[in-house]
C-alpha cells in the first residue's frame, strides 16, 4: 500500500514505529481530549478503518514515552528563535499541592506584530524549573539562567504582581510591565475588597448558594467564582445580579424572598456594572492590540469617558486605572514601539497541563510535565505541525528521562505516602 511504503520510508532509529505514526500519536494526544489510553484504542480503530497495514498499533505507554522525549528535546534545544532579535518573557509560578512549584518562563517577539492575543504558536518555552519554595532571589537566579540559555537579556518582562516577581525584576534590572488583566482587577479589589456593601453582598451571593442548592429556585442561583483572584471574574456575577434585579417582578413569592438581597444591593451592582463594561472593552483590546504610548493614550481617554458615575469608589477607581497606564506609558521608549501586556498564554498553557495531569494531586510535579514544551511547539490548530518527531526521538534515550527526573524532580507524594503508611 502507498501509506505503508510511505511508512517504511521514514523509520526511527532505536524505535518500532515510523515517524508518520509517532506524530499522528503525539498530535492526536495533542488535539483532543483523550488520554494515552483512548488516543492508542483510537489508533487501533483508524489502523483498521484505513488500512494502515500495522502489525500491530502503539500502546499507551509508548505513546506517553514519545511526548515526554519530543519536550526533553525541544526544551533543551537551544532557543535560536531569539538570539538574534529582541525578545519578551512571561513568567508565572504554577501553584501544586505538594513539595514543588514550578515557575515557567516563555519567550516571544518584543514587539507585537499582530492584532490577536498571543497564541500558542507565538511563544517558546524558555526556562521550566522547579522548587519547594520560590523568593525573590531564587526568581532573580531563574531569569539569569533564562538570560544566559538565550545568549542576551530580554527586552521587557511580564507578569502578575506577585511580590516574589517584582523583586527579581527589580534585583535583575528587567523592565517590567504588569499584566494588564491581574492589575486591572487588583486595582478595583483596592477599592471594593474591604467596602462593607461589597462584602455584605458577598456574604448574601455565598448564603443563598448554600441555602438554595437543593430547593426549587436553585436554577436562578448565581455562577460560581474564582476563590482566588475573585475580581478577574465578577462580570458574570454582576451581569447575574442586574437580571435578577431588572427581572424581579417575574419572581414567585419564594423566588422574591430568597434574592431580595440583589435589590438591596443594587447601587452598588449599578457601580461596578458600570466599571466591568469599560475595563472589559479595554482588556479586550489590549490584549488584542497591545501597549504603545498612542494605544495606552485612547485608553485612558476611553476610561474617562465610560466611566461617569459620580460616585466616590468608582471615581477612585478610574484614577487608579489612569495612573497605572500612564506609570506603563512611561516604560515603553518611543512612539514606534508596540508591546505584549497579557500574559493569558501561560494561564492557557497552565490550564491545558493541569487539566491532562494526573487527577491524583498528590503525584505533584512528575516527568510529565516534559509536556508543556510540546503544547508551546506544536501550536493549537487543528492541522499537522512542523515539528521534527523523528530527530527529537532519535536525540533522547530513556535514560536522558531518568536522569532529568532525578536531577530536577523530588519524591513524588504518593510513593512517599505508600512508604509511610507501609507498616
Amino acid at each position: 500500500m502507498i501509506v505503508s511504503n510511505a511508512l517504511e520510508m521514514n523509520s526511527i532509529d532505536r524505535h518500532v514505529y515510523p515517524d508518520l505514526i509517532v506524530k499522528l500519536s503525539v498530535e492526536l494526544y495533542l488535539l483532543t481530549n483523550c488520554g494515552f489510553q483512548k488516543v492508542s484504542k483510537l489508533l487501533s480503530y483508524l489502523n483498521v478503518f484505513f488500512g494502515l497495514g500495522l502489525e500491530k498499533t502503539p500502546c499507551a505507554n509508548s505513546i506517553e514515552n514519545w511526548v515526554k522525549k519530543s519536550g526533553y528535546s525541544i526544551y533543551h534545544q537551544w532557543p535560536t528563535d531569539f538570539s538574534e532579535q529582541e525578545y519578551a518573557q512571561i513568567v508565572d509560578e504554577s501553584m501544586m499541592l505538594g513539595s514543588e512549584k514550578m515557575l515557567l518562563t516563555l519567550g516571544v517577539s518584543a514587539e507585537k506584530t499582530s492584532s490577536n492575543a498571543l497564541q500558542h504558536s507565538d511563544i517558546k518555552v524558555l526556562n521550566l524549573s522547579l522548587s519547594d519554595k520560590w523568593n525573590g532571589e531564587g526568581v532573580a537566579s531563574h531569569l539569569e539562567e533564562t538570560e544566559k540559555k538565550v545568549g542576551h537579556p530580554p527586552l521587557y518582562s511580564i507578569s502578575d504582581n506577585d511580590s516574589k516577581l517584582r523583586k527579581a525584576f527589580r534585583k535583575h534590572g528587567c523592565t517590567w510591565i504588569r499584566e494588564v488583566g491581574h492589575t486591572v482587577a487588583r486595582l478595583i479589589e483596592q477599592v471594593y475588597g474591604e467596602d462593607k456593601d461589597f462584602q455584605l453582598f458577598s456574604k448574601n451571593l455565598s448564603a443563598v448558594k448554600v441555602r438554595e442548592v437543593m430547593r426549587p429556585s436553585s436554577y436562578l442561583l448565581p455562577p460560581r467564582q474564582r476563590t482566588i483572584a475573585r475580581f478577574m471574574n465578577l462580570s458574570p456575577v454582576i451581569q447575574w445580579a442586574t437580571k435578577i434585579y431588572h427581572n424581579f417582578s417575574q419572581l414567585n413569592e419564594e423566588e422574591a424572598k430568597n434574592f431580595m438581597f440583589v435589590q438591596a444591593s443594587f447601587p452598588l451592582v449599578e457601580e461596578l456594572a458600570q466599571i466591568f463594561h469599560c475595563v472589559n472593552n479595554i482588556l479586550k483590546e489590549a490584549k488584542n492590540k497591545g501597549f504603545s504610548k498612542k494605544k495606552i493614550a485612547d485608553y485612558i481617554r476611553k476610561i474617562e469617558k465610560s466611566l461617569t458615575h459620580q460616585g466616590e469608589r468608582v471615581q477612585r477607581v478610574k484614577l487608579s486605572l489612569c495612573a497605572y497606564l500612564e506609570e506603563e506609558k512611561e516604560k515603553i521608549p518611543t512612539s514606534k514601539n508596540l508591546w505584549h501586556c497579557s500574559s493569558d498564554i501561560i494561564e492557557s498553557i497552565f490550564g491545558v497541563y493541569k487539566y491532562r495531569r494526573s487527577r491524583n494531586h498528590l503525584n505533584g510535579i512528575t516527568p510529565y510535565v516534559l509536556v508543556i514544551p510540546v503544547i508551546a511547539a506544536a501550536g493549537h490548530e487543528p492541522k499537522p505541525s512542523n515539528l521534527d518527531f523523528k530527530g527529537n526521538l532519535e536525540s533522547v534515550f530513556m535514560k536522558d528521562l531518568t536522569q532529568w527526573k532525578e536531577d530536577k524532580l523530588t519524591e513524588n507524594l504518593v510513593v512517599k505516602r505508600r512508604k509511610k503508611l507501609a507498616a
